[in-house]
């Protein structure tokens, strides 16, 4: 496994030069001024908070990117992740989820040892499909709230929607106003621009700008946080034998899900670069970065 992973860096860096280190500087700006806002959104989306999401962002970067099996992989939080880590929050709390992550970590961990990440080419592509798009569903849903600047109570998406019949459905004109503006923004955003500018990060920016000019009465997603030590951390003695029972299933649903999107992921920007993923690497560097 180590021995793959030796190889993998003596190729990636044998004929490195300024060149090549400029593209990747490029391509790492890049990556982060569309992963800020990504990163901020899940962390609110899966029930934690923005500075979760962002601390999660570089610890993932940093250590799964430095172990990975790919040459082109990137790590981070995903949308697909929020819709079970909502329900986990809405039953036992932030708490729960580090717990689940930890247990994931090790799952997968033990599928790379074990070299079972050859398993997922297995998964038909109509199954893939179906779930990543019933995934996207459930995240579009989710953010009924932030866009129309109201308030629900459940612990899953039918829950939150049907509160709205007894806490009510009052429009904050100021959020969806600029919540449709960026969603246009982006969505008619010209390609050419979005070499030099993300539309998401600029999006960001000028919908802070007008806020901020404004004083317009919408919600913010948090302080951006000033460690990456958090002080919702996972402390392993809070926790007694039931808690891991508890977060076993969800823990396996994590480990599975983190399993197929980033293997999936990896493999295609792979093939595009016609440079193969281990993929049992891959699962070691996301068992690990989810440990930590």
């Amino acid at each position: 496994m180590f021995k793959n992973y030796r190889l993998l860096l003596k190729k990636e860096f044998s004929g490195y030069d300024l060149a090549k280190f400029q593209k990747d500087l490029l391509a790492g700006v890049t990556v982060a001024a569309v992963a800020l806002p990504l990163a901020l959104a899940f962390g609110v989306s899966s029930g934690a908070d923005a500075a979760a999401g962002l601390i999660t962002a570089i610890l993932a970067g940093v250590i799964i990117g430095s172990l990975s099996g790919g040459f082109y992989q990137i790590s981070g939080p995903t949308g697909a992740m929020a819709a079970i880590l909502m329900s986990i929050v809405a039953t036992q709390g932030i708490h729960g989820v580090l717990l689940a992550t930890f247990l994931a970590g090790i799952f997968l961990l033990i599928a790379g040892i074990f070299r079972l990440g050859t398993l997922t080419s297995f998964i038909p592509a109509p199954v893939i499909t179906g779930f990543t798009s019933g995934i996207a569903i459930i995240i579009g849903l989710g953010q009924v709230d932030n866009l129309f600047g109201v308030h629900s109570q459940g612990a899953n998406v039918i829950e939150k929607l049907s509160s709205y019949q007894t806490l009510g459905f009052t429009v904050n004109w100021s959020a969806l106003f600029m919540g449709s503006l960026v969603i246009l923004g982006m969505a008619f955003y010209p390609k050419s621009w979005a070499q030099k500018m993300p539309s998401s990060l600029l999006a960001i920016i000028l919908a802070t700008g007008a806020m901020l000019i404004f004083h317009l009465p919408v919600a913010t997603v948090g302080k951006i946080p000033q460690t990456i030590i958090s002080s919702n951390r996972l402390v392993l003695s809070d926790f007694q034998i039931a808690d891991l029972q508890q977060v076993a299933v969800p823990a396996v649903s994590i480990a599975l899900l983190g399993m197929v999107e980033s293997l999936l992921c990896g493999a295609s920007a792979g093939r595009m670069a016609n440079k193969p993923l281990d993929s049992n690497q891959e699962l070691v560097a996301q068992g690990i970065g989810n440990l930590l």
